[in-house]
């Protein structure tokens, strides 16, 4: 189980766009994204992060506390402790306050010539 030190996510929104804060849930504590730039209105794309520093157990990026959130695309850069970075991407969902989308993925593994 890595140690995530920092990650990045550009969410693009697709018909349905969120007039609330973009929320995550890490490890089960429900945090608001940091350093944020663009928008959640439909066409948009919203760029955010958060430094974790901590052990990743679970993590999913949390649907809006009202109506429905549709997302067109979602890529998540990571920053584990003793890996390199590496990046994941999800194709297009629709959240809503019952909903959370899994956007953990453990880092690839060490690929070595034999």
């Amino acid at each position: 189980m890595p140690k995530l030190t920092k990650f990045r996510i550009q969410i693009e929104t697709g018909n349905k766009g969120i007039e609330e804060p973009v929320r995550f849930s890490f490890n089960s504590h429900v945090l608001p994204l940091e350093d944020l730039s663009g928008g959640t209105n439909p066409g948009e794309t919203l760029e955010g992060s958060y430094s974790v520093n901590s052990m990743a157990h679970s993590m999913a990026l949390v649907g809006p506390e009202k109506g429905t959130w549709s997302i067109q695309k979602i890529k998540v850069d990571f920053e584990c402790e003793n890996t390199p970075p590496y990046s994941v991407e999800y194709s297009s969902v629709e959240l809503d306050e019952s909903l959370e989308l899994d956007i953990w993925k453990d880092p690839p593994l060490s690929t070595f010539d034999v």
